[in-house]
């Protein structure tokens, strides 16, 4: 302990004292803070593994896991932006992770997470043995970490690590996404901002230096929302809302002023679907362009993209468009449990998703098989039971019917009719990508007109956000399973979905999901996290169309999903725990998602 509290006093000389702006200076106070805090996380995990050996009570074990669990808090801002390989080794998720570009390079779970599900709920027949050997692999990556300041080189993007984290409290944190049986996630995100306030503090000269009139206003900001949290408690009655709008929100874009201010310039090394810059919130700060390579939409491009989607010849007979199953009436489905095949006599497999913010996803259909709009298009196409066209001949075909043509050279000057399918399909795919809900009445709200929305359906956000636990897998503000900060991976959940909504006598669903696309039997009736803008529009809900009404969705989610009503699903990534909403709160929870409606970027 003596040789951390030496370090502690180092820092706080160099966060108190820095003489200028110097680059050096500021790179030496930020590694010190960093190994001082690795050095403290270190000496926790450590104390933590010596009750487990002593046998001590779980009372004990989890008050060591809450300590190296703030103590973390105060390092996740590096190891996030800086070692994002070695984060989940960390602060992973206590299920089995697969890179979606390298299936082969699956990771087990580790870290303060997995500790965490065999110490909560109480349970006096914790296997310690487990137990120990999740603490030791833990011990090993903190002690190294700890070791070489080396693996941390803090540069000229440390703002924007600073800015990611107040992203991920804004759309993890607050939800008790890594915390979500201990409940230990209002404090933790309390000294989450006690370390972006550090950071702060040692770039104040810089700041001042750079023109930047009231950096101590941040900070002032900064401590605000610390008292906020820590006067706050209560998880399940906490006013997410106020403390988005009123402490969070004011931050973000007091921080975003100040970078601007210094000159900052995007780190293009660093995917982001959402700018780190303004607000998690403002209507300008999506970007479109992040996950297919070209993503360019031109006013002419749309135009044809548009009459191609509403275009019956497309397919075989000659009958059906892409508007005929995605009707914008209905957000873009089509109103029924299951699609209905070409013939009109039988159904597809799955319910049809709606196509408002396709462009934000990476992960494109049900079992995340496509990652790519234009090959999702071609895959449509030439399905047999869908549009079964070729995609070559159908769209050459349309070149000799009137208007395409000069459509055609408009959009794409210089494509050679008879062999225009790449740019047939790139209109297609424009026209998707101009399909942006993001104006919704709660987007208006939380930017700052407070008439939108009601106290009822503030109360559903808050709900939503925190006992409901809805949040924890559709996230803000895009309210898919695109996680937070940078948006890129979409997740994918095992919740159990039933085959009939007969409730007394359930039955799984039979659809295998993603585990169909990648065999590992952790994602065995696994199927993405869809987004809930315009959920009102887009009934029947789930994978196969089972519920007819949100009442019944909220219905399941309130009763644990598959497990909770009697299935056997033992990979369940949803808890199986009731979550208890009364009535009152399941009202107000509905009313919350009808606020997500806006279908105003339609053209």
């Amino acid at each position: 302990m003596k040789k951390i509290f030496v370090i502690a006093l180092l820092v706080a000389g160099l966060v108190t004292a820095l003489p200028s702006a110097h680059p050096d200076s500021i790179g030496i106070a930020l590694k010190a803070y960093y190994r001082r805090q690795f050095l403290q996380f270190s000496h926790d995990i450590n104390s933590l593994t010596e009750a487990v050996k002593s046998a001590s009570s779980d009372t004990l074990l989890r008050e060591k896991l809450r300590i190296a669990r703030l103590t973390y808090k105060h390092l996740e801002l590096f190891t996030e932006y800086y070692l994002p390989l070695d984060a989940p080794k960390l602060n992973g998720l206590p299920a089995t992770f697969v890179d979606e570009e390298d299936p082969s390079a699956s990771q087990e779970p580790l870290g303060l997470q997995v500790i965490g599900s065999l110490l909560f709920p109480q349970n006096t027949n914790t296997n310690r043995t487990v137990l120990l050997a999740c603490c030791g692999k833990l011990q090993r990556v903190a002690a190294g970490l700890a070791a070489n300041t080396a693996v941390f080189q803090p540069d000229e993007f440390m703002l924007d690590a600073v800015t990611e984290e107040l992203y991920r409290i804004t759309a993890l944190g607050i939800t008790g996404f890594d915390s979500p049986l201990a409940a230990y996630s209002l404090p933790e995100c309390a000294s989450t901002l006690s370390a972006a306030d550090t950071v702060l503090a040692i770039y104040q000269s810089d700041m001042i230096a750079h023109g930047v009139e009231h950096p101590a206003g941040i900070r002032r900001q900064i401590h605000a929302a610390e008292n906020y949290l820590r006067n706050h408690n209560d998880f399940d009655g906490f006013n997410r809302m106020e403390f988005i709008t009123g402490y969070l929100q004011p931050l973000m874009q007091q921080l975003s002023a100040a970078k601007e201010k210094m000159g900052y310039t995007e780190n293009k090394a660093r995917f982001a679907l959402i700018k780190k810059s303004g607000s998690l919130f403002d209507r300008n700060s999506l970007r479109i362009d992040c996950y297919y390579g070209d993503d360019s939409v031109t006013a002419a491009g749309v135009a044809l993209g548009k009459k191609l989607f509403n275009e019956p010849l497309l397919s075989a007979n000659g009958k059906r468009s892409c508007a005929g199953c995605h009707h914008s009436s209905y957000a873009f489905t089509d109103g029924l449990s299951r699609a209905m095949e070409l013939d009109e006599h039988a159904s597809l497999p799955r319910n049809t998703p709606t196509l408002w913010n396709a462009a934000l996803q990476r992960n494109l259909f049900s079992d995340s098989r496509q990652h790519s709009l234009d090959h999702l298009v071609i895959e449509v196409l030439g399905n047999a039971k869908e549009m079964n066209g070729s995609s070559d001949r159908a769209l050459d075909n349309l070149v000799e019917q009137p208007g395409y043509r000069a459509l055609l050279a408009t959009a794409f000057p210089g494509a050679v009719p008879g062999n225009s399918k790449r740019e047939m399909v790139k209109s297609i795919s424009m026209y998707l990508r101009t399909l942006i809900s993001y104006n919704a009445r709660f987007d208006q709200y939380v930017r700052g007109n407070y008439t939108m929305m009601s106290k009822k359906e503030v109360a559903g956000f808050n709900l939503f956000m925190g006992k409901a636990r809805c949040g924890t897998c559709h996230y803000a503000p895009l309210f898919n399973g695109s996680k937070p900060p940078d948006y890129y991976y979409q997740e994918s959940e095992v919740i159990g979905v039933p085959a009939t909504a007969d409730s007394l006598h359930p039955v799984q669903d039979t659809d295998p999901g993603r585990i169909a696309i990648l065999p590992y039997p952790f994602l065995d009736h696994s199927f993405k996290t869809p987004t809930l803008r315009n959920i009102v529009l887009t009934a029947p809900y789930m994978h196969n169309g089972v519920f007819k009404t949100l009442e019944e969705v909220i219905e399941f989610y309130n009763r644990g999903g598959g497990r909770g009503i009697g299935l056997d699903v033992p990979n369940q990534t949803l808890p199986a725990e009731k979550l208890g909403l009364t009535r009152q709160e399941k009202s107000a929870l509905r009313s919350f998602l009808l606020t997500l409606t806006d279908t105003s970027g339609a053209h």
